[in-house]
């Protein structure tokens, strides 16, 4: 098995998506040269100096020619500008190519061998073409293919090198543009997944807040009226104003119990509906998620537990992976021991994998969290691969 480069795996998704389209039409461009030297190599009568010359020029061209490509890819998927000289310097570059072509093959001349006017145009007017197609919207797209077809067809004075012109140049204009295009909805896929996830937290939190309001609003209302009401029973001198008070204390007491049980996550959460919560998160953020094995008869206590490690497990594959697929495992044959499973690829690096965050978070948290009801968690880091396990022993 043929390791992969750490460089490749420490880019994202959308990061190896731009590189697999990118760098193809870099090498595309760069083709022009190889091009230019066939034609070098395949021709009898050749002036040696004019030939140096046309070669020095055409690998000035395609350097050029790629610094252009990279900049005009940048303006289709950022709208970024693009510097005109970088235009400039390959269109004369062209022209100059043309000039050294035609001292370097006798037969490059006006009228000359269409055999040769043909390769000649498509290594250079076609090679800034495909500099130029990222750039360009489709009207001045055609005209500068037309001003290609008509300078071969001038040059040479025949019409079928402007056609064979023509035709290659539909067919590069199409590949380029197509590559590009897609390369867009690339990224554009991968903006889409982060807003997701972003929304999905959101969601999450919302529910949240709507817990606490729920539980906390009408207990906070009441305090404020029995308070009032004792104020008023103690500037007449009542004694039930210490009775009211007493009530205020306890209902502050029972606040603080179900805030308590909110932030824990204890309150009318079962690890049926953290499981669900996952895969919904999950795929939202574009990661496929698969669920085996139900805990619907576990204790309570034992799903509060597995579903910390689950919410946990899960903010873990969103925050720290390229994740495209988890897998979430509970294995019960094991009755009075309950493993819990989590995995996922799409690990950068070791420095990129979950770790152990201070202040009761992260796999420390739940470490401790699981170690007070008997249970230990241990986690392993394969290449491109993170595993969390919990064994935890069925509370009764």
């Amino acid at each position: 098995m043929v390791p992969v480069p750490r460089w490749w795996l420490e880019r994202s998704r959308a990061e190896r998506f731009d590189i697999t389209l990118r760098w193809p039409l870099y090498a595309l461009s760069c083709g022009e040269l190889l091009l230019a030297a066939l034609i070098t190599v395949g021709q009898r009568n050749l002036h040696l100096p004019g030939a140096v010359l046309f070669l020095v020029v055409v690998t000035a061209h395609t350097a050029a020619n790629v610094f252009l490509l990279r900049a005009a890819i940048s303006r289709y998927l950022t709208g970024a500008p693009v510097d005109g000289r970088l235009i400039a310097v390959s269109t004369a570059l062209t022209l100059a190519g043309l000039l050294a072509a035609d001292l370097a093959f006798p037969g490059f001349g006006w009228g000359g061998e269409a055999e040769l006017h043909i390769p000649v145009s498509i290594a250079l007017i076609g090679a800034l073409l495909f500099t130029l197609t990222p750039m360009l919207r489709w009207v001045p797209l055609l005209g500068v293919v037309l001003a290609g077809a008509a300078v071969t067809g001038v040059w040479s004075l025949q019409v079928g090198p402007a056609i064979a012109y023509v035709s290659w140049a539909a067919f590069i204009v199409f590949t380029c543009r197509v590559s590009v295009w897609t390369l867009s909805l690339g990224w554009e896929i991968d903006r889409s997944r982060a807003v997701s996830a972003q929304l999905a937290i959101a969601e999450e939190r919302l529910r949240f807040a709507r817990d606490l309001h729920d539980t906390l609003g009408h207990n906070l209302s009441l305090v404020a009226v029995r308070s009032e009401l004792a104020a008023a029973l103690a500037t007449r001198g009542d004694a039930t104003a210490a009775d009211q008070m007493l009530d205020v204390r306890q209902i502050a007491h029972d606040s603080l119990r179900e805030m308590r049980a909110v932030v824990s996550g204890y309150r009318a959460t079962d690890l049926a509906s953290e499981l669900a919560g996952a895969q919904s998160v999950l795929r939202s953020a574009g990661v496929n998620c698969r669920v085996i094995g139900d805990g619907a008869t576990l204790p309570p206590a034992t799903q509060a537990a597995l579903g910390w490690v689950v919410r946990e497990g899960t903010t873990n594959v969103i925050q720290h992976s390229n994740a495209t697929a988890c897998k979430i495992e509970l294995d019960l044959s094991m009755g009075d021991v309950i493993f819990l499973r989590m995995e996922n690829d799409g690990v950068a690096a070791p420095s990129d994998q979950p770790k152990a965050a201070e202040g009761g978070t992260g796999i420390a948290g739940l470490r401790e969290r699981l170690g007070s009801l008997g249970g230990t968690l241990t986690v392993a880091a394969p290449p491109g691969r993170f595993i969390l396990v919990v064994q935890l022993p069925v509370a009764r």
